[in-house]
């Protein structure tokens, strides 16, 4: 893979981590960035086979991460970006990305977990726990909000490190 196209990508994930974990949600142009960075990479590589199975593996997990999302189970810009994922990482690592993806979402909510036991602790010993205000955008985030997980982190830190590994196995 380019290395412009890898650096971009991890600036996006970057952009994306920050925004899921500040807002609970991601904006369309990261997702959509990505895609055209997955889109970039196989066209300038011209192989056809890898990039069919990248479409291939975006679509299906598109598909599976719809339904997940209609169960209320995964947000809709975490559905986006993993399936714009797959589309940059291709078929052969999408597994590695998979795998990694589930390992540090179970993490991150094991975390956010923690912090709901410490929280309602707090709340049974003090003074009631109400909204958090957040000074850029003005938003109220309620108590519920904060123990969503952000698994945009996830993805992000997934396919940073799946798209960091074979650059620094090829130096």
């Amino acid at each position: 893979m380019p290395i412009a196209i890898c650096a971009a990508a991890l600036l996006i994930y970057a952009a994306a981590a920050v925004q899921d974990l500040r807002q609970r949600k991601m904006s369309n142009l990261f997702c959509i960035g990505i895609a055209v960075l997955g889109l970039a990479r196989w066209a300038l590589s011209m192989q056809a086979e890898p990039a069919a199975w990248a479409v291939v593996w975006a679509a299906v997990l598109f598909g599976i991460c719809t339904y997940l999302f209609s169960r209320g189970l995964l947000g809709g810009g975490d559905v986006k970006l993993i399936a714009a994922t797959a589309l940059l990482i291709g078929g052969d690592d999408t597994p590695a990305f998979l795998f990694l993806m589930s390992v540090i979402g179970s993490v991150l909510a094991l975390i956010i977990l923690i912090c709901k036991l410490v929280l309602l602790i707090y709340i049974k010993v003090g003074p009631f726990f109400g909204a958090i205000m957040t000074e850029e955008d003005g938003a109220a985030i309620t108590a519920s909000d904060l123990f969503k997980v952000p698994y945009g982190v996830a993805v992000a830190a997934a396919a940073s490190v799946v798209l960091i590994l074979p650059q620094i196995q090829r130096a």
